[in-house]
């Protein structure tokens, strides 16, 4: 296989898993799981089964490209690593990751949750609802997160290490990542942008750390905020 073909086929692969995740969200009779009374909780099960499915497709070509990179990645990694500069997060060259992971989580957490929370007052969401639901959004927020990261993360990460800078892998995750966030929540440019901005900054953590430890924690703190808001906007609304 030449290096253009290495490094094309694993973007082609994951902008075609990026798109099949687009069609999981499409209105329409897929699977039909029923379990709950709640309709949003049933409709994010058979998403999450179908996630799951392109994950393990995923994983198993991913290391298939690259077997000794995929092992090295496929890890927690090194959790207090240190890493590389990135001015924008304040993020200087050394800094352990163990403290650069902990700030970008409340960072990045607190964009999220602040520009939800304004999404959510348009709608006047019913609060007490969490309760009810509280398990099924950390569970979605897990198997979501850890889905995307393998996806997105570890399906870039680990066949371009080596054929391509750290950065560029980095920018090529961004986007592909970014992407499908046009459909998401929240959707449109704003969307893309800021998906971008995450992904750039979890596959600098696994490049890094060599592990998704980091992104998958940080993906998770995300997913909470952004799958609680859609619960509660699937959910209820207070009168």
């Amino acid at each position: 296989m030449s290096p253009s073909v290495k490094i094309a086929f694993p973007i082609v692969l994951t902008l075609l898993l990026g798109c099949g995740l687009l069609l999981l969200g499409v209105p329409g009779r897929k699977m039909n799981l029923v379990v709950s009374g709640n309709p949003y909780v049933n409709k994010q099960v058979n998403y999450q089964v179908l996630l799951l499915v392109l994950t393990g497709i995923s994983l198993l070509v991913t290391c298939f490209l690259n077997k000794k990179n995929f092992l090295n990645y496929f890890s927690l990694g090194q959790i207090n690593a240190p890493g590389e500069e990135l001015k924008v997060f304040g993020m200087k060259k050394g800094d352990s990751w163990s403290e650069s992971g902990l700030s970008l989580l409340f960072i990045i957490s607190g964009v999220t949750a602040v520009f939800m929370y304004f999404q959510l007052k348009k709608t006047g969401p019913d609060w007490s609802v969490l309760q009810s639901g509280i398990l099924w959004i950390i569970f979605f927020s897990l198997t979501n997160s850890f889905g995307e990261e393998m996806i997105f993360r570890l399906g870039i990460v680990s066949p371009l290490k080596g054929l391509l800078t750290p950065i560029t892998v980095c920018f090529i995750s961004a986007i592909l990542f970014g992407l499908p966030h046009f459909f998401g929540m929240p959707n449109g440019i704003v969307g893309v942008l800021m998906a971008g901005v995450l992904g750039f900054v979890l596959a600098k953590s696994m490049i890094e750390t060599n592990g998704f430890f980091w992104a998958w924690l940080i993906h998770f703190a995300q997913d909470v905020i952004i799958i609680g808001s859609l619960f509660l906007m699937g959910t209820g609304q207070s009168q």
